[in-house]
């Protein structure tokens, strides 16, 4: 074999392999960005993010059908009772993430936008001309724990005491300096769920933090410093209730 059909094979190989790659980054490309059939015919939405006027939070906005939607400071604790919605009504500008109706709230008032990546990740947005939930005046009815990443243990409870006391800490407390782990990811914190009928579809959501000596302290939400390879929580963390602690802590 004469070195110039060498020289052809290898370039047939190499066009054949491009031509594969580029195959491969299409299909892949479709697999990311396919719209079911269902949704082409759905309202396009547009979103921005710029940083809040509250330090570490970031607002995002969402423009839908004429109407402004945001996710800010105010709304960051309130999250969908149910977390992945199905009633698709609208959709992004390119590829299949979603707008969504919320059970129980009127789209004019509340719609669940997905804002993840890979992975559906739904965040419940506002319309600008309702003011935001007050958790310091609802009433509540029920209350759960999940528990943290290395205390996965599960908590209900109805008792109106109990959950007047968290709203009383939240709203009345004191917040006080904690250093927390560099990573929204410590193994301690968690959130806790209130459930109010004032709230239909979704719930309030403040964070727990549980530090190695058991003492534990709630905050409304937190809000991330992303540095070079580094996170910092911020939050006004206010010493729990002595009746929460023992709840939180109880098995």
């Amino acid at each position: 074999m004469t070195a110039r059909k060498k020289w052809l094979i290898v370039a047939a190989v190499v066009a054949a392999l491009g031509l594969l790659a580029i195959g491969a980054v299409v299909i892949v490309w479709n697999v990311l960005n396919y719209v079911p059939p269902a949704h082409l015919l759905l309202p396009k939405y547009s979103l921005e993010q710029t940083d809040s006027t509250h330090p570490w939070y970031r607002r995002t906005t969402v423009h839908f059908q004429s109407a402004v939607y945001v996710n800010d400071f105010e709304d960051y604790s309130i999250l969908l009772a149910y977390p992945e919605p199905t009633n698709a009504i609208g959709r992004a500008p390119f590829g299949n993430s979603l707008v969504c109706s919320i059970p129980g709230q009127n789209p004019a008032d509340y719609i669940a936008v997905d804002c993840g990546s890979e992975m559906s990740a739904y965040e419940v947005f506002r319309n600008v001309n309702r003011p935001p939930f007050d958790w310091r005046k609802a009433k509540f009815q029920a209350m759960e724990f999940a528990g943290t990443m290395v205390h996965a243990e599960h908590k209900r409870t109805t008792d109106p005491a109990l959950i007047a006391e968290v709203v009383r800490t939240l709203r009345d407390g004191t917040p006080v300096t904690l250093s927390l782990p560099a990573s929204v990811n410590t193994t301690n914190l968690a959130t806790v769920h209130l459930f109010s009928d004032a709230l239909p579809g979704l719930k309030f959501c403040p964070q727990v933090y549980r530090d190695e000596t058991g003492s534990v302290y709630l905050a409304e939400s937190i809000g991330v410093e992303y540095g070079n390879r580094t996170q910092k929580i911020h939050a006004n963390w206010i010493p729990a209730s002595e009746s929460f602690a023992n709840w939180v802590q109880t098995p």
